[in-house]
């Protein structure tokens, strides 16, 4: 999975016949966290965030959980914020350090990444910085837009949309060069989505435009992430995704 997730070898995504789900998943460990382990293989990839980081302190649950979800085949990273390339280095690099010594996660989700040339350098020195600590580790940038091909130096999957469903189906923009690269460089985050023909669009539409990982959820901003989508939208979201 590591070296699916990471391989940088050229090939065309604009079918991503090998989707998985990766999930932000911003809630506590519990039952939802087991309702995505139970949906592994399809469920491949989690974000743990104990509170807007790894916290100022090890919570003995995420610890638990993590271990839990990675025991089922599902890969954890941890949340850290950029602030769009603003962020001091040392703060960020801190809280690398705490996920990796606390949570043994398997890699970090840099959320706030900017998608302008001249924050790369800062992205690809944490890069480095990450890979430095534990060269099996995933790092995942979300811009949540369309971005560079510079910034594929800088993170093994990057998040090119992360909007509403209106936004998805109507006023989608991507980037050409995306075409050059395994789908699974590529991550499609769609919420507002509702169960049946929208959801069945949203999918045949994340494939035709080369996102190798997708979560769609039923629920609505401020917080589109505490909590999984509805029973609808995730069995239908769970059947549509190619079974391993």
């Amino acid at each position: 999975m590591t070296a699916a997730l990471a391989g940088a070898m050229l090939a065309p995504a604009c079918h991503a016949q090998s989707q998985r789900m990766a999930i932000p998943s911003y809630f506590y460990p519990g039952p939802l966290w087991t309702q995505a382990e139970k949906a592994a293989p399809t469920v491949g990839l989690t974000i743990i965030n104990p509170n807007s980081g790894p916290g100022a302190s090890l919570n003995a649950q995420y610890v638990e959980q993590v271990r839990e979800a990675k025991a089922k085949g599902v890969q954890v990273i941890g949340y850290v914020h950029t602030s769009y390339g603003k962020r001091a280095k040392s703060e960020v690099l801190d809280e690398v350090g705490k996920f990796f010594q606390w949570y043994h996660v398997d890699g970090i989700f840099f959320d706030e990444t900017s998608n302008l040339a001249p924050d790369i350098p800062y992205y690809r020195s944490l890069y480095k910085d990450v890979k430095a600590a534990n060269a099996k580790a995933i790092v995942v940038l979300n811009p949540g837009a369309p971005t560079l091909e510079g910034y594929l130096a800088a993170g093994d999957v990057i998040a090119t949309f992360e909007s509403d469903v209106n936004a998805y189906v109507n006023k989608y923009v991507g980037a050409d060069w995306t075409a050059k690269y395994p789908a699974r460089r590529f991550w499609h985050i769609v919420y507002d989505v509702k169960p049946g023909a929208q959801l069945a669009q949203v999918i045949a539409l994340s494939r035709k435009r080369g996102a190798g990982w997708v979560f769609l959820t039923s629920e609505i901003l401020p917080n589109p992430y505490g909590k999984l989508p509805s029973d609808a939208v995730w069995s239908q979201e769970i059947a549509a995704l190619p079974k391993r």
